[in-house]
């Protein structure tokens, strides 16, 4: 968010590319946990949700579109207890995850090409 109030989209771009990831994994060292954000529309193919994590996404938008409010759900697996917890994107997130040229304006568009060639997270 720093990075977006110094500069915009054209300096947030970059530093996400670059930290997005290891803010992540420094969380999930501070808390103990392993942290991960996944999405069905993916800008960087690391963050790509497996096939459970997409039907589930799924769930959370159609609920949405029923005026529901989310929560975070929980799944036990052999490797633990497994938390979701659903993020809203907002008016500051469609800047570069809103729709080409009406949130998404065309320097972003080409400074996301350049840092995600296989964006699909618009």
């Amino acid at each position: 968010m720093a990075a977006l109030q110094r500069g915009g989209t054209q300096e947030a771009i970059p530093f996400c590319n670059i930290k997005a990831i290891p803010l992540t994994d420094s969380m999930a060292v501070a808390t103990g946990a392993w942290i991960q954000r996944v999405t069905n529309k993916a800008r960087n193919p690391n963050n790509k949700a497996n096939n459970y994590e997409a039907s589930l996404i799924e769930e959370y938008q159609e609920k949405i579109n029923q005026g529901y409010s989310l929560k975070p759900d929980a799944l036990s697996s052999p490797e633990g207890e497994i938390f979701y917890f659903p993020i809203i994107t907002n008016t500051m997130c469609l800047q570069c995850h809103g729709t080409a040229g009406k949130e998404v304006k065309e320097p972003t568009l080409k400074n996301l090409k350049k840092y995600y060639p296989a964006d699909e997270a618009l």
